[in-house]
């Protein structure tokens, strides 16, 4: 399966940084090929929290970063998706989402956002640019 989309968006726990505050597994390889101002982070922990995270896990921070503190509803509601699509300045069906929690993916695809399941770190999914946009492929195999 291969989709392309203006705009990637990712949740921060156990999508980007595990439980134990570290990188999760091929994380800092995809940031490292996402271009800036195209790709931003949606987290149900407060700003300066997501902040230090990113920092002690030797994660970049990108120019959008949604937090709790951005928002008046949590995970399952859409608000942080659309929120951070609209500070991208792509319309929500033109981003993929990319979430480790029912919640997360329910609010992803309650914004029209594509939501795809981050549950072993990134082994299974392949993020490139190709002309522009982010061309996402799931592996079958793990």
């Amino acid at each position: 399966m291969s989709d392309r989309y203006a705009a990637a968006l990712f949740d921060l726990f156990g999508t980007l940084v595990d439980g134990r505050g570290k990188a999760a597994a091929g994380a800092s390889d995809v940031l490292a090929r996402t271009p800036g101002g195209r790709w931003g982070i949606v987290t149900s922990c407060p700003r300066e929290l997501a902040r230090s995270l990113l920092r002690g896990a030797g994660l970049p921070e990108p120019e959008v970063l949604v937090g709790a503190d951005d928002v008046a509803l949590q995970k399952p509601a859409p608000e942080g998706y659309v929120k951070a699509a609209t500070l991208l300045g792509a319309a929500p069906e033109r981003c993929v989402a990319f979430e480790d929690s029912a919640s997360g993916l329910a609010a992803a695809r309650a914004a029209g956002m594509r939501a795809i399941a981050v549950t072993e770190g990134w082994k299974r999914v392949e993020l490139t640019v190709v002309n522009g946009e982010f061309d996402v492929n799931l592996r079958s195999e793990a």
